[in-house]
This record gives structure tokens, sequence and C-alpha cells, in this order.
């Protein structure tokens, strides 16, 4: 199935969807496609269930990316399908926006279990809540680092002061 065709499936069940496409290489150009769904966070794991059952083959996972947006976060849940064939594999992301003052979203990792890293750093980074995550263990932060602060977050929960290798070198190693 291409990226039109899977981009009918999801607009026939009601998302709103749109395809992207780039040029990509150096000598020998070739346009790549991205599928964009945009998703509501209780539909996730519909969403995914649907990928996997309109998809010849089972979709490989990539990464779960996260963005501050001011009033939201936005999740994308990255995956590929075609994975691998040369000028067959295309992107699908499906983009979620939480409010902040509702930030949970339930896992998918009961669907694909390598999700389970990405949603714990969402987790430990963004302060998003995910229902149904099996391990809620840190991967990054130390034990002792303060409830409440998000690496990744804009706002008031941003870690206030910083410890970065390069703040040493401006003051002259001090």
């Amino acid at each position: 199935m291409n990226a039109e065709e899977m981009m009918q499936k999801f607009q026939e069940a009601g998302y709103e969807v749109w395809i992207q496409e780039r040029e990509a290489g150096v000598r020998k150009k070739v346009k790549k496609k991205s599928l964009w769904i945009k998703v509501d966070r209780e539909k996730i794991r519909e969403a995914v269930e649907n990928l996997m059952e309109w998809a010849e083959e089972y979709p490989h996972f990539s990464i779960i990316s996260a963005s501050d947006e001011g009033e939201n976060v936005e999740l994308n849940y990255h995956f590929a399908l075609g994975y691998g064939k040369q000028l067959e594999e295309f992107a699908v992301t499906f983009k979620v926006s939480i409010p902040k003052s509702d930030l949970v979203i339930k896992s998918i990792t009961p669907l694909v279990p390598a999700a389970i890293y990405s949603e714990r750093e969402i987790r430990e980074m963004m302060g998003v809540e995910i229902d149904e995550l099996p391990d809620k263990r840190h991967m990054f932060l130390t034990k002792d680092f303060p409830d409440g602060v998000y690496p990744w977050r804009r706002d008031e929960t941003a870690p206030k002061e910083t410890n970065k290798l390069y703040e040493t070198w401006t003051e002259g190693g001090k």
C-alpha cells in the first residue's frame, strides 16, 4: 500500500490527513513522502491499530518526538511503512496535541512493545503522564532530580539552572 492509499484509508475513518513530499538524494534525486495524521489523544491506540491492520506488513516504529507548543505539548509518533524497500518506504506520523492542563495519554506499548522507551523518555522529559505504562522508572535523569522539573519544556517547569559543559568553557574553565 502506498502513501496515497493509506491516506485514503485514514480519511475514510474520519482522520485529518495530509502528505508532505520532499526531494532527497545527492546524485539521483527522489521524492520522499511523509503521511501526517492528526489524532485526538483518546484515539491514539485506535489509530495505531488501524495502521497495523491496513499495512501490508508490520509498521516499523521509530520514536515519539515531543515539543512544547505553549498551552499544549505535541507528541509525534513516527512509523515507517515499506521499511528498507528502496523508493517504496514512506513515513507515517501521528500528531497528538495534549493540553498542559491535562497531560495524560494512553500507552501504545501494549500494541508496540518497543514504544516503552520513547514513552518513558516523554514522561521523564516533558511531564506527560502515560496511562498503562508498565515501567515508569527514569531513564536519563538521576533519582534525586527534582519532581515537577522537565528538561524539554519551555515554560515554568523547565530547569532554572543548568550545568552545561560549554558554560564552563565560556567562563575560562572556572
